[in-house]
């Protein structure tokens, strides 16, 4: 016997109904689902929509939590498949996707992908998904039509998809309709209000603390050879390098952002340069200010403390690989 208050099933129902019925988006629902969660949050309600591609039918699952499980409460109005029959023709859990004949297998794929799994980075911004999803599901953001209709126009310029067919065959080469294209530009946007949410009145102080980190470094480099540690004569091997055809330059880079042996460099250092191996030295280093460019990097940056302290804190398992090669990205 469930312990959930009837009166939380009842209103669960009518919502599924309704949302079914009116085939709302996934954005609309988890909009819609603010009242529940708000007045039975033990239940934490959670909702899951589903498009059933025989008949292009949706259904909704509204999910809540009791002490012993999960309820699930589903509608389906006919002549829709009800819940249980829907995708019915399963594919194996081992299945990625289908090539033209060809079946690519989970394993397959990530064989692949093998380098990227011992890369701890790419681990992180995983999770960091699940992380922001399930965030954004717990304290969902207002996000206005006006807001959404700039940003996907803000999206497509970036892409340069100017006009419909431009904006269809970008769709259609990634597999998305126009539903999951609207979602995918509001859930960039939610992202983007949830950082400003996290980041607060917390930036400039956060600025004060690492403030050396956002220097900038003029760094000279040269693919042959070793430059002086001095600047002047660092510079002058550089352009000296370059006038011969030979590989050789000077960048600017926050420090941060720079390679661990270059920002902590106090003479020539071997690194990477777009790819080639240089060697390399900080000619200069300019002191951080509090400009538009640096509060956005301080805001990623307080931003991403947040979700490394979420990562740290949240249970999680890996699919498919050795346990041993998906230790918990911390």
């Amino acid at each position: 016997m469930s312990t959930l208050d009837p009166a939380l099933l009842d209103e669960a129902l009518a919502l599924v109904r309704e949302l079914t019925i009116g085939r709302a988006s996934l954005r609309d629902a988890r909009d819609r689902l603010a009242p529940l969660r708000e007045r039975w949050p033990l239940a934490d309600p959670a909702v899951v929509r589903d498009e059933e591609t025989s008949d292009g039918s949706v259904s909704f699952d509204l999910l809540l939590r009791e002490p012993a499980g999960t309820v699930s409460v589903a509608y389906s109005p006919a002549p829709a498949l009800p819940w249980p029959m829907r995708g019915a023709i399963r594919y194996s859990d081992h299945h990625l996707a289908r090539i033209g004949t060809r079946t690519l297998r989970v394993g397959e794929a990530l064989a692949a992908l093998d380098f990227l799994w011992y890369d701890h980075d790419v681990l992180a911004r995983l999770v960091d998904t699940g992380v922001i999803a399930a965030e954004l599901e717990a304290h969902p953001v207002e996000l206005s039509d006006e807001e959404l209709q700039a940003a996907a126009d803000a999206y497509r310029r970036a892409r340069g998809l100017l006009d419909p067919a431009s904006t269809g065959r970008w769709l259609a080469e990634r597999g998305l309709s126009a539903e999951d294209f609207a979602d995918l530009v509001a859930d960039t946007v939610a992202v983007s209000r949830l950082r400003e949410r996290v980041v607060g009145d917390r930036a400039v102080d956060w600025f004060a603390r690492h403030r050396a980190s956002f220097d900038t470094l003029v760094v000279a480099w040269t693919a042959e050879g070793t430059p002086p540690a001095g600047r002047e004569a660092a510079l002058a091997a550089v352009a000296a390098a370059v006038r011969d055809g030979r590989a050789a330059g000077v960048l600017r880079t926050v420090a941060a952002a720079a390679a661990p042996e270059v920002r902590d460099a106090t003479g020539p250092v071997p690194t990477v340069v777009g790819g080639m191996p240089v060697t390399a030295v900080v000619v200069a280093r300019e002191p951080a200010e509090w400009d538009a460019a640096t509060r956005a990097l301080v805001e990623r940056a307080v931003f991403d403390e947040w979700l490394a302290e979420r990562r740290a804190a949240t249970d999680i398992e890996w699919f498919w690989l050795p346990r041993d090669r998906t230790a918990p990205a911390r």
